[in-house]
């Protein structure tokens, strides 16, 4: 039991002092690139099912508010994704180099983002038909909006 208790003291005391260091190094420019499509296709599989399901392509009604409650939480981590600039990084990636020179611009239009997917997800749990389609509409504006200027097709 002794030696149960030590050996988890250890460890502990090994990873309070290892993990500041970990996360406190800053990101290689590809696993930021990584990390970032990765959080963009969580936002895209969202919403392309969201509208899947709204648009009656897909027979799915119990799991709209799922994908509009998941498409909420996404999108408050899409600002702090595209903090590391990865300009002249030599990683390949959808993002233009603009995005970074931009700065409030692009703060701007994720935040827009952000408040379109609350407002979103709020509108399904009230099930107003009128909300939804109002709040799918800024939804998608958003999205095109931030598209138009920053990713390469």
């Amino acid at each position: 039991m002794k030696l149960a208790v030590r050996s988890a003291l250890i460890a502990g005391m090994v990873m309070a002092a290892v993990l500041p260091a970990a996360i406190a190094q800053e990101t290689k420019p590809d696993e930021a690139v990584k990390y970032r499509e990765s959080l963009m296709d969580v936002v895209g599989g969202h919403t392309k099912s969201f509208f899947a399901i709204l648009g009656g392509k897909v027979k799915h009604p119990e799991d709209l508010a799922w994908h509009a409650d998941s498409l909420a939480e996404a999108s408050k981590r899409v600002k702090g994704a595209f903090e590391q600039n990865t300009a002249g990084s030599g990683v390949k990636t959808e993002a233009k180099d603009a995005i970074w020179a931009a700065g409030s611009d692009f703060n701007k239009l994720a935040g827009d983002f952000e408040t379109a997917a609350a407002s979103l997800s709020k509108a399904v749990a009230s099930k107003d038909q009128a909300a939804i389609g109002a709040a799918a509409k800024a939804v998608g504006g958003a999205c095109k909006g931030c598209h138009d200027k920053f990713k390469t097709d």
